[in-house]
């Protein structure tokens, strides 16, 4: 996938101008790089992908309406309905940051 080799060489760069003691500035002009595009790659792969946050929680039977129930800005829906799910809470919450 032509995502994942760009992600890839990113990854890559980041590490190299880390380990090279150059200033983002000055390594981007010797590697014929924007700064924009250093930066915005930088935070996207800093930040984890939605497919590695997402927690599959088991429905409790007996409880068909929640007992409790979350809207993230989002519009990521959290329903709980028994009170085992609402300890897993902080790692739900966790991995939707």
């Amino acid at each position: 996938m032509r995502n994942e080799s760009t992600r890839q060489a990113w990854t890559v760069r980041l590490q190299e101008q880390a380990n090279s003691g150059l200033g983002i500035r000055p390594w981007c002009v010797r590697e014929g790089l924007t700064e924009a595009s250093f930066h915005y790659w930088r935070k996207s792969l800093a930040q984890p992908s939605t497919a590695t946050r997402l927690i599959a929680l088991p429905m409790a039977a007996g409880h068909p309406e929640p007992m409790l129930e979350l809207r993230t800005p989002h519009g990521n829906v959290i329903r709980l309905s028994h009170h085992e799910q609402v300890r897993w809470l902080g790692g739900v919450l966790e991995a939707l940051r």
